[in-house]
C-alpha cells in the first residue's frame, strides 16, 4: 500500500457498535476497566491475556495512534508518550540503563535534548559524549574509543538544517554493534523511514507534524523489535509518562492528512529558502534543498525527489539581538512561537527559545549566532509569506 493511502487508513478502528463500523477511532477516557469474570481481569493484569485494565498501562485510543505510527514507519510496534522529550528520555534509557553506560549524541541536537542528556542523564552517572555526526571518520574513531551502547542522531539538525548521512552512520553502528536512535521529528515517515536504514528506534515529537494543528503535546517511539516496545511500555507504566487519550485521538486525525500537509509545507519552505537566498538583507540561508548546501547530495539521496523538509533557518545580515527582536515583532502573518510543524507558518529565535539553555559560547560553537532565525513553513500561500518577510525586513 502506498504511503498516502496508508496514512489515511492507518489507525482505523477495529471494532463495531451494534454492527456499525465507526470511521474514527474511539475516544475512550476511562481510567480503568472491569470484567464480568474476575479470572479474566487476573489474566489481563498478569499479561496472560490481551485486554485493558488501567489507563496508565494502555488505552484503546492511544493504541490506535501507536498502530497508525507503526504502520507509517513500517515498524513492528510503537509506544506513545506524554511528550517528545519523554519519548527521547525513554528511548535513550532503553540503552543507557545504569551508571557507567556510554551514550553518544549529536552535538547539534535540539537544545532540550542537549540539556536532558548533558545535565540530567550525566548527573545520574551516564557517560554522555557529544560528537560531530557529520564527520563520519571522526565519528568512527569516537565509537571505537568510547564503545557506546547507543548513538542518538537527528535526521535534520535544529536549527541549522544539517542532514545526517543515516546510511553511513547506520553501517558504522551495525559494524560496531551500537544501537542507532534516530529523532525523525523534522522529517516524519513521509520523507524517510529510518528503521529501513538500520535504526533501532525512531523518535517523534507528535506535537509537531504528526499532530500538525498546534493542539497536541505528545511523543512516540517506533521500535525495530517487539522486545524494545515491551521494555518501553514497562518504562512508561512505572514513570507515568502516558499520552492522554485526547492527544492520541488528535494525533490519529493529524496523521490522516500528513502527506498533504508536509508536501505543501515542503514546497513553501523551498520557495522561501530560494527567495531569501537571493535577498541582500539575508547573510545566509540554512536549508538542505539549496544546491550550494553542504548536505544537498545527502538530502537528495535520503529524501523523495524535490522534498527537503519544511524548516529552514536564515541569518539576518548585520543583525544584533535587538534587531532580530524587532523583526519578530514586525511580522504580521508569520508568528513567533516555540514550536514547528503547525498549519500556521512560525518563526523561532533559538537564542531565546530552543537553545536558550546553552551558554553563548556553546551556541557559537554550534554556529547558532545571534542573527539566526528558524522558520517553519505552514500551509499559507507562499506569496503571502514572502510579502510578510519583505515588509518585516524593510
Amino acid at each position: 500500500m502506498r504511503f498516502d493511502t496508508l496514512a489515511v487508513h492507518a489507525g482505523a478502528p477495529a471494532f463495531t457498535i451494534d454492527g456499525a463500523h465507526p470511521t474514527a477511532p474511539p475516544l475512550v477516557p476511562a481510567s480503568s476497566y472491569w470484567y464480568d469474570s474476575a479470572d479474566d481481569l487476573d489474566r489481563v493484569l498478569g499479561d496472560q491475556q490481551p485486554g485493558y485494565s488501567y489507563a496508565r498501562y494502555a488505552s484503546p485510543t492511544v493504541v490506535a495512534f501507536e498502530q497508525a505510527l507503526a504502520a507509517l514507519e513500517d515498524a513492528p510496534a510503537a509506544v506513545a508518550f506524554a511528550s517528545g522529550m519523554a519519548a527521547v528520555h525513554a528511548a535513550v534509557r532503553l540503552y543507557a540503563q545504569r551508571p557507567g553506560s556510554v551514550l553518544l549524541a549529536s552535538q547539534d541536537c535540539y537544545g532540550g535534548t542537549f540539556t536532558l542528556l548533558g545535565s540530567t542523564l550525566a548527573s545520574e552517572g551516564v557517560n554522555v559524549q557529544f560528537v560531530d555526526v557529520f564527520d563520519i571518520e571522526g565519528l568512527a574513531r569516537r565509537v571505537s574509543e568510547q564503545k557506546p551502547q547507543a548513538l542518538l542522531v537527528e535526521v535534520v539538525s535544529n536549527p541549522l538544517e544539517r542532514v545526517a548521512d543515516l546510511e553511513a552512520i547506520a553501517a558504522l553502528c551495525k559494524q560496531r554493534n551500537v544501537a542507532l536512535l534516530v529523532d525523525s521529528t523534522f522529517t516524519t515517515p513521509y520523507l524517510i523511514r529510518p528503521l529501513a536504514q538500520g535504526a533501532a528506534c525512531v523518535i517523534h515529537s507528535a506535537t509537531k507534524y504528526l499532530g500538525g494543528h498546534g493542539d497536541v503535546t505528545g511523543g512516540v517511539v517506533a521500535c525495530a523489535t517487539d522486545d524494545q516496545a515491551a521494555a518501553l511500555r514497562s518504562w512508561r507504566k512505572y514513570t507515568g509518562s502516558v499520552l492522554g487519550v485526547l492527544e492520541a485521538y488528535l494525533s490519529v486525525r493529524g496523521i490522516r492528512t500528513l502527506s498533504l500537509r508536509v508536501a505543501r509545507q515542503c514546497a513553501n519552505a523551498a520557495a522561501v529558502a530560494h527567495t531569501l537566498s537571493r535577498d541582500p538583507r539575508i547573510e545566509r540561508v540554512y536549508y538542505p534543498g539549496l544546491p550550494d548546501s553542504a548536505d544537498y547530495p545527502v538530502a537528495c539521496r535520503l529524501f523523495p525527489e524535490g522534498l527537503f523538509g519544511a524548516v529552514l533557518a536564515f541569518a539576518i545580515r548585520d543583525a544584533e539581538r535587538s534587531t532580530v527582536m524587532r523583526f519578530l515583532e514586525r511580522l504580521k502573518l508569520v508568528r513567533a512561537a516555540p514550536t514547528l510543524g503547525d498549519c500556521f507558518s512560525l518563526v523561532l529565535y533559538p537564542v531565546i527559545a530552543s537553545h536558550r539553555g546553552l551558554t553563548p559560547e556553546e551556541r557559537r560553537q554550534r554556529g547558532i549566532h545571534d542573527n539566526v532565525v528558524r522558520f517553519s513553513a505552514g500551509l499559507e500561500d507562499a506569496a503571502d509569506l514572502l510579502a510578510d518577510f519583505d515588509q518585516a525586513l524593510s
